[in-house]
């Protein structure tokens, strides 16, 4: 990124994405860290990071943009590792609302903010019926889109049965612990089913092409 900094306008977009990455990777690394000072130090920084990431992409595309909108729920998931959470749920409530106007109710952009938050409700905020809504709301997007088989449910069913675990309500754990079981065997099979046999005569990519295809991926999550 200082390589960036030093070639690229103060407002180019790349920078956004640099700054995103480094801050997701600076919140990854202070979760693990055993010195809480340099946890705090570490996951200031990563705001720092996110919050600038954020203004550039609001002048650039404005508030109502898909964009805009990740990097909101970025701040969400950090704050929440903050243990800042009216302010992670805030964040939250901002990427909901934007995508569920840019791309309707039952997209898979929306799937990602609702699980997030139902997730802040469950573990952190103790919101147990909001999270059961909210966890109902992202497997049905997530089955409707990718099928019964599809991986990212775990997190949602897993999550789902702590909630009804917390309102001590056995008939649903009971039934969600059926369906996560039949989830795995579904998602195994599938697995099973599209896994390729190793291809030793494949190039690596270089560096060079690695950096250049997250550029790409980047950006085109930038045109939306």
């Amino acid at each position: 990124m200082d390589i960036m900094c030093r070639l690229l306008p103060a407002d180019h977009l790349l920078l956004a994405s640099s700054k995103r990455v480094k801050a997701l990777i600076l919140e990854e690394i202070a979760i693990d860290n055993q010195d809480k000072a340099i946890e705090r130090q570490q996951l200031l920084e990563a705001q720092e990071l996110h919050l600038s990431a954020l203004e550039m992409a609001k002048k650039a595309f404005g508030e109502r943009n898909v964009q805009t909108a990740k990097h909101y729920g970025n701040l969400g998931r950090l704050y929440q590792s903050m243990q800042r959470y009216e302010e992670a749920e805030l964040m939250h409530c901002k990427a909901i609302k934007i995508k569920e106007e840019l791309l309707g109710l039952e997209d898979y952009e929306v799937s990602l903010s609702v699980g997030h938050l139902a997730s802040l409700y469950n573990y952190d905020m103790n919101k147990y019926d909001q999270a059961k809504e909210l966890y109902l709301r992202s497997i049905a997007i997530g089955r409707k889109l990718f099928g019964d088989g599809y991986s990212g449910l775990e997190y949602d069913y897993r999550g789902l049965i702590r909630v009804y675990s917390m309102l001590d309500d056995y008939a649903k754990i009971s039934e969600y612990n059926a369906v996560y079981h039949h989830w795995k065997h579904l998602r195994d099979s599938t697995e099973a089913r599209q896994t390729n046999p190793l291809q030793f005569d494949q190039r690596p990519m270089s560096v060079e092409e690695i950096v250049q295809q997250f550029l790409a991926m980047d950006q085109s999550n930038v045109v939306r």
